[in-house]
C-alpha cells in the first residue's frame, strides 16, 4: 500500500521559505514526468474485460484546458504495449495482449464525447492470479490480483419467499445466508424492489434499490457461513419513502425483490475503505494504489442476483399495511383482496 500524505508538500514549502537559494523565482510546476495510471475490476462472469490506461503528468498553463485534449492522458498508438499474464503457481500459463477500443464518455472536465479503453477476452479462473504489465513510453508498469469466486446463498435462501412479516401479526426480520467466495474479502448485501405503475393506459416500470448490510470475511479461502438480516419493518417503512406518491397513478403492480451481492477482492476493499468518508480531526487522506511504478486500482468484483417474492404472510402488509396502504398497490396471482384485476 502506497500513501502520499500532505505533510510532504507543507514540508517543500517550508523548506523553499526557510532556506532561500540563488534565485528567488518560485516554479511550482516539477520537470516533466508522466505517470501512467491503470484502473481494472476484472469480473468473472464477463466474457470481455476491460482495463482503463492512461496518463497524468503537470505542466505549466490550465490544468482544465490540458483535460480537454485527448493526447494529454491518453497514449497515442505505438505510445503503449500491455498485456495480461494469467499465472498458476507463479508460472505464466496464458498471455492475453491487449487491444484498444473506444467507449461513450460521460460529459465533464476531461475529453468526450468517448475515451479510449483496452480489453481481452478470457474466461477466468478463481485459483490463478492475473498479472498486468504494460510499457508505456519506456515507463513500466505492474499489477496483479487474485479473481473472486462464486456467491452461493443457502438453499433455505434461494427456496423460501421472504417473510417480513410473522405468523400472528407484526413484523420478523428476515435473515439471508450465503457461503462466502474463494478471494472475497468485502460483501455488500442490498435489495431492488420491482413494480409496474399504471396511469390510465400507460404503464412503467420501476424499481429503486436499497442497501442492507455490509459484511467482511475472515480470510479468503471461502466456504464460510455469512448472513445478514432484513428488518420487516423497515423494509414497508423504506417501499413507502421510495415509491413516491404520485397521484395520477392507478394501479401499482408488485413485480418481486432482487437480493444483490456484490463482492470485492482485497485490493478493492482496501481501495474503497481508503476512500471511505473521513472522520474524526485527521482529514488527511492517504491515496491507496497496486500498481508498481504507477498509480491506480487492478483488482476484482463479482455480483449475483437472485429474484424473490413475498411469502403469503407479507402480502397483505404490502397492500393494506400501516405504511403502504395508499400506494395502491396489488400482487399478480394472489386472492381478492390482494390480486391485480
Amino acid at each position: 500500500m502506497k500513501h502520499t500524505s500532505l505533510h510532504h508538500f507543507l514540508f517543500a514549502g517550508i523548506a523553499a521559505a526557510v532556506f532561500p537559494a540563488c534565485n528567488q523565482d518560485l516554479d511550482v510546476t516539477a520537470p516533466y514526468k508522466e505517470n501512467t495510471i491503470i484502473y481494472s475490476l476484472l469480473d468473472r462472469d464477463s466474457a470481455i474485460q476491460y482495463v482503463r490506461i492512461n496518463k497524468a503528468f503537470l505542466g505549466p498553463g490550465n490544468a482544465f484546458v490540458y483535460a480537454q485534449v485527448p493526447d494529454s492522458s491518453e497514449y497515442q498508438d505505438g505510445q503503449l504495449q500491455a498485456e495480461v499474464q494469467k499465472l498458476v503457481n507463479g508460472a505464466v500459463v496464458e498471455t492475453y495482449t491487449l487491444r484498444d477500443t473506444v467507449m461513450p464518455h460521460d460529459p465533464g472536465i476531461f475529453a468526450g464525447p468517448t475515451h479510449k479503453m483496452y480489453c481481452f477476452n478470457a474466461v477466468l479462473d478463481s485459483s490463478a492470479t492475473y498479472r498486468i504489465t504494460a510499457d508505456a513510453k519506456g515507463n513500466h508498469v505492474s499489477a496483479a490480483t487474485t479473481v473472486v469466486g462464486a456467491i452461493r446463498p443457502f438453499s433455505s435462501t434461494i427456496a423460501q419467499p421472504l417473510r417480513l412479516v410473522p405468523l400472528g401479526g407484526g413484523y420478523a426480520d428476515q435473515t439471508i445466508r450465503w457461503i462466502s467466495s474463494e478471494n472475497g474479502s468485502r460483501y455488500e448485501l442490498s435489495y431492488r424492489f420491482n413494480w409496474d405503475e399504471v396511469s390510465g393506459t400507460d404503464t412503467v416500470s420501476k424499481s429503486f434499490t436499497q442497501a442492507v448490510a455490509t459484511a467482511f470475511s475472515s480470510d479468503l479461502a471461502g466456504g464460510q457461513t455469512m448472513d445478514a438480516k432484513m428488518g420487516g419493518e423497515t423494509f414497508f417503512q423504506t417501499v413507502a419513502l421510495r415509491v413516491g406518491n404520485n397521484p395520477n397513478v392507478t394501479q401499482r403492480i408488485f413485480r418481486g425483490i432482487d437480493l444483490l451481492w456484490a463482492v470485492a477482492a482485497p485490493d478493492l476493499n482496501l481501495y474503497m475503505q481508503v476512500a471511505s468518508p473521513i472522520s474524526g480531526l485527521v482529514e488527511e487522506r492517504p491515496v491507496y494504489t497496486n500498481v508498481d511504478n504507477g498509480f491506480g486500482l487492478f483488482s476484482s468484483r463479482r455480483f449475483k442476483v437472485l429474484h424473490k417474492t413475498l411469502d403469503a404472510n407479507s402480502i397483505p402488509e404490502l397492500v393494506q399495511g400501516q405504511y403502504t396502504a395508499g400506494l395502491l398497490f396489488c400482487v399478480p396471482g394472489s386472492s381478492f383482496p390482494f390480486g391485480c384485476n
